[in-house]
């Protein structure tokens, strides 16, 4: 989906895209408001608007060719950039055949993920990727008005905050957590074997773009979500979340991805949901071995998402968030493999080591950081000491040194900070939302509230 957001630093020099990006964004809106009251026969005009939109599909062509991560990774063709009269020979190209596309084969190679398991992964062709960039354009305001809400995991404007704030509200004290019990259940990353026909009876559009994802899964395409915890939306992972649409209508959880939390009450029996968990993946095509279940107590801790839920009866909601344990110490080994890097300079080190700082404590903003450990003194002290140790450096220009590298705001060591998102930046927000207006002497306050979750909204 577009947003202004992402395209603003880009487009901000050009007038055209800017523009461009402002009429698929209204075409969108339109596509999804027409999707959420199930008017079909608007539904398919407004997508097949899309599909012939000189601007989409110019769109399209610049986010594979200029602003995606995978841009300098070739396919078959060997081809990793365009240039100008190629690119709009590519447009033309779209426009002719967007209705009854055959992609061409994919690329095979083999990465290693996060925990250093080699996978294999396939690579299409940056005409392949600009058409399926194209299609993601048209399906996904239409799917965003079906997903649940709480499926959390990679749809843009739905920051990962918010499976935190999730998670806090389901075992508080408000809503008995300290008697719940938590299902932990993790799916295989490997999607390659699953039912084709109940994946293209969910999807929302034309059947010659059925016939083109169809012939596109029978090549071999991997469906998979990105490795880190980033909100990218891609082709894949809107038709994993596709798939997996209805699973939270199980049973109270919380999806992300993969990973999925039910949160169960003294008379829910574990097993019982364990089976229609199995069945319904079953009717996905997925093996009953490819999940993974943990069942685990609310009082004695729990793992998601580089976090570590407690409850305690020391915190004023019940329960507290902290960053896990294999979370902190995989911070820990980049800052002292930074740090113990003999190659580097101290000035060098000091610039290597804020974007690492930054993006941990950012991502634990919201979380319990009071703690000895995580207030990073004794980094600070070994960083400060390896600064000091070189020889063009003295006891100033390394605490100069020290507070570049650990200059981040004191704010994201607050847990006092409300979680409130404002609802009206996204046109595609699933929540069903009431307004309360609270009025007093002076001013007149605004507050949205969801039905579903219960999450305070400006």
């Amino acid at each position: 989906m577009i947003f202004y957001e992402i395209f603003q630093v880009s487009f901000y020099q050009n007038f055209l895209w800017e523009k461009s990006v402002r009429l698929l964004f209204k075409v969108q809106r339109r596509l999804f408001k027409v999707s959420y009251i199930h008017d079909k026969k608007n539904l398919y005009e407004l997508q097949k608007l899309i599909f012939q939109s000189n601007c989409a599909r110019l769109l399209a062509i610049r986010e594979v060719t200029q602003l995606s991560f995978n841009k300098k990774i070739s396919g078959v063709d060997g081809k990793t950039t365009l240039n100008f009269l190629e690119r709009f020979e590519l447009n033309e190209y779209l426009r002719k055949n967007w209705n009854n596309w055959k992609p061409q084969s994919l690329r095979k190679r083999c990465v290693f993920d996060l925990n250093e398991n080699l996978i294999s992964d396939t690579i299409s062709t940056i005409s392949d990727r600009s058409w399926q960039v194209l299609i993601k354009f048209a399906l996904e305001p239409v799917h965003e008005a079906f997903f649940h809400p709480f499926n959390f995991g990679f749809r843009y404007n739905v920051p990962i905050y918010k499976v935190q704030q999730a998670i806090l509200l389901n075992l508080s004290n408000i809503s008995f957590g300290s008697k719940k019990r938590i299902l932990k259940v993790e799916l295989n990353c490997n999607f390659s074997i699953f039912n084709y026909d109940y994946l293209m009876k969910k999807l929302i559009a034309p059947r010659n773009i059925k016939l083109g994802i169809f012939r596109l899964l029978e090549l071999g395409f991997n469906l998979h979500f990105p490795e880190n915890e980033c909100q990218i939306s891609t082709f894949s992972s809107l038709l994993l979340n596709v798939m997996l649409n209805g699973v939270e209508n199980v049973h109270n959880c919380v999806r992300y991805g993969y990973y999925m939390l039910f949160f169960l009450r003294p008379m829910d029996n574990e097993k019982i949901l364990a089976n229609q968990i199995l069945s319904l993946l079953y009717t996905r095509g997925i093996k009953k071995n490819s999940s993974k279940f943990l069942l685990v107590s609310n009082t004695k801790g729990f793992d998601f998402l580089g976090w570590h839920f407690k409850f305690s009866e020391k915190v004023k909601n019940g329960i507290s968030a902290i960053p896990s344990l294999n979370n902190y110490q995989f911070f820990l080994n980049r800052v002292k493999r930074i740090v113990n890097n003999s190659n580097y300079g101290s000035v060098v080190k000091a610039s290597k080591l804020y974007p690492v700082i930054k993006n941990w404590r950012e991502y634990h903003k919201y979380s319990d950081l009071r703690s000895l450990s995580y207030s990073l003194f004794f980094v600070k002290k070994h960083a400060f000491s390896a600064f000091n140790s070189e020889s063009k450096q003295d006891f100033y220009s390394s605490k100069r040194l020290l507070f570049k590298s650990f200059l981040v705001s004191e704010s994201f060591n607050t847990v006092s900070k409300k979680y409130n998102f404002h609802i009206l930046n996204c046109f595609s927000f699933g929540h069903l939302t009431f307004l309360s207006e609270s009025i007093n002497f002076f001013n007149k306050i605004n507050l949205y509230f969801c039905v579903h979750c219960g999450m305070k909204c400006i």
